[in-house]
């Protein structure tokens, strides 16, 4: 498969599933077993594996939140524990809800899955993106369920991290590419009003539609070491996670 149709076909459910658990059900019990709201919860979680950076340089890394909200959470989460800590708990949360989803799922399929995954991410070099660097950081689980929900976390980072350079070099500011984002679905959840809305214009349309083929040939980029089986592996267990996420059926065994 063309490693550009793949970025493309791999993007909705990467994005999708790498996501799926942050306010989950179980990352709801998780996060108020230790002490936190789920919102608190997956600011201190995600940023937390950005290490000793200060709240105001996560509230920086995450770009398409209006200024301010990201650093005022992650404070309140260092109040309650340490960062490094609420960054594993949140991980163990991603374990919680695959377990809970993927159970159906044939585990050579999320195995397959995960072994793509890392042999794509031992050629991305260290530095394309803080929050990529961060999840590697981490550890990775054994379970085939965890790991691929894992894997799928790191993966979505990594097009987050391209797409974050794309919107940079678009000149585009984080609420301009959230506006124009899937109508506008993450607008207000990330802190965004009415007055920061932007005229949506031919001009900005068009360069919002370019950062998308700008993300997607950078995603492609880092695709092209992959060889045909691990080119379909990825896609098969990306498709065969999303389509879990409407149907989820728990992990018995």
């Amino acid at each position: 498969m063309d490693t550009r149709e793949l970025a493309d076909h791999l993007a909705e459910p990467i994005g999708t599933v790498g996501m799926s658990y942050y306010f989950s059900p179980q990352a709801i019990a998780r996060g108020e077993a230790f002490g936190m709201d789920v919102v608190t919860f997956y600011a201190g979680g995600r940023g937390g594996v950005l290490g000793d950076r200060t709240p105001a340089e996560v509230d920086d890394i995450f770009f398409f939140f209006k200024s301010g909200m990201v650093a005022a959470m992650v404070e309140k989460a260092r109040s309650i524990r340490p960062a490094d800590e609420t960054a594993a708990e949140h991980l163990k949360a991603a374990d919680d809800f695959a377990h809970a989803t993927f159970g159906a799922i044939d585990p050579a399929v999320l195995d397959a899955f995960s072994a793509a995954a890392g042999r794509l991410m031992d050629a991305v070099p260290e530095g394309t993106g803080a929050l990529v660097d961060g999840y590697r950081h981490q550890a990775v689980p054994h379970n085939p369920y965890d790991k691929a929900c894992y894997w799928s976390i790191v993966l979505r980072e990594l097009r987050g991290a391209v797409h974050t350079n794309a919107v940079h070099a678009a000149g585009m500011s984080g609420a301009e590419a959230c506006q124009l984002d899937r109508d506008g679905a993450f607008f207000a959840l990330h802190g965004y009003g009415d007055d920061d809305r932007a005229e949506e214009t031919a001009d900005l349309i068009a360069r919002r539609n370019e950062v998308e083929v700008e993300t997607s040939a950078a995603m492609a980029k880092f695709l092209d070491g992959l060889d045909e089986d691990d080119r379909q592996a990825l896609l098969a267990g990306a498709r065969a996670m999303f389509a879990a996420l409407a149907d989820p059926v728990a992990v018995t065994a």
